[in-house]
């Protein structure tokens, strides 16, 4: 299978791209409640948010937006100045408006995107507390049914509801077809489909980002990193990039293996961290930079997104990242050639070494 793929894709002539990048996935509109009257305990190994039944909580602040995985990368690409489509399936209600809206203003491409007439548009309720979230989720089932897209250098493909298989041969076929290079960071749904089910897409996926939480639910609840980008790669995926929160990021690929900390900074609320991270990381790539320093422009985004409430408020423009960076030129990506190198990131993070 992996060799008609390549044969696939290097007899593809070279086309004249439309869009640097095409993001697909569900919008939501998040609304975020940050609170201070929750107790944290440790039930059966786990942290717990813990609030009074049947009470009435005070809210300290309450916030309104666009969101959803894909709406984040859209808006955070286009920040970044690539030239962003997004494809989604959204109600025409108010939410949908005020979606589409913020697509149209940021400059995001609205081409591909679809009316359902019988279904609400997403939403969620955030409860954030000392910079963590949990979140309450609603997801209308779509009838998905992916456009006829124009040549673009990457997609993205995140977080989509049941029926999200619908569009994977279409997909398939148009990567193979234009040679467009697919960063693939599943959503709830896809990553409890299982990797198995998700084969036709990971053997055609240049870049794979999971969390730690996430990429254990897939080949197994392995602690060290690197073990976990390895069983990834098998997958099929040409890249890894894995984060593990405020423990910071790792990168795998044939160029090496590498980990960069977390952005020092101060955090309101982590909602969109992600997304921020592999957003720029992806940018980084479709620049051109290379890993390494799409390691460290991952980071700086998310670490502007978490100063802020929601997902897309802190969300950088390239002169913006660059400058940063700038400013920063020490944070550098640690390659982890040898055992000594490991032990060491392993030791700063508090993990023992297997």
């Amino acid at each position: 299978m992996k060799k008609r793929i390549s044969a696939a894709v290097k007899s593809v002539k070279k086309l004249k791209t439309k869009y640097d990048i095409i993001s697909i996935g569900d919008p939501t509109i998040d609304t975020f409640l940050l609170i201070h009257d929750i107790e944290i305990k440790k039930i059966k190994g786990e942290k717990k948010a813990v609030i009074s039944w049947g009470d009435k909580l005070p809210v300290d602040k309450f916030y309104r937006t666009v969101a959803g995985n894909a709406a984040n990368n859209a808006v955070g690409a286009a920040r970044l100045g690539l030239k962003t489509a997004y494809y989604s399936i959204f109600a025409h209600d108010a939410g949908g408006r005020e979606i589409l809206h913020k697509m149209r203003k940021e400059k995001v491409a609205d081409e591909y995107i679809k009316v359902d007439e019988n279904h609400p548009t997403n939403a969620s309720t955030v409860l954030s507390f000392q910079g963590e979230r949990t979140i309450f989720v609603y997801h209308e089932h779509r009838k998905y049914k992916l456009p006829k897209l124009a040549p673009a250098k990457w997609v993205y493909l995140t977080s989509m509801a049941a029926g999200f298989e619908n569009i994977y041969k279409d997909l398939a076929n148009y990567l193979d077809s234009t040679g467009a290079r697919l960063a693939f960071n599943p959503g709830t749904f896809q990553l409890r489909k299982g990797a198995a089910f998700n084969k036709q897409i990971l053997q055609r996926t240049s870049l794979l980002s999971l969390n730690k939480e996430e990429a254990q639910s897939w080949v197994g609840d392995y602690e060290d990193p690197e073990e976990l980008c390895k069983r990834l790669m098998k997958l099929g995926p040409k890249s890894v990039v894995l984060t593990d929160g405020r423990k910071g990021a790792y990168s795998y690929s044939v160029g090496g293996y590498y980990y960069i900390p977390e952005f020092p900074g101060p955090r309101l609320e982590a909602t969109g961290a992600g997304d921020a991270f592999t957003t720029a990381y992806v940018a980084a790539l479709a620049y051109d930079l290379g890993h390494q320093e799409a390691l460290r422009w991952g980071p700086v985004n998310a670490g502007s997104v978490v100063k802020s409430i929601g997902p897309q408020e802190g969300l950088l423009t390239r002169k913006q990242l660059e400058g940063k960076l700038s400013r920063m030129k020490k944070y550098q990506p640690v390659a982890l050639t040898d055992e000594k190198a490991k032990s060491k990131v392993a030791a700063m993070v508090g993990r023992k070494k297997d």
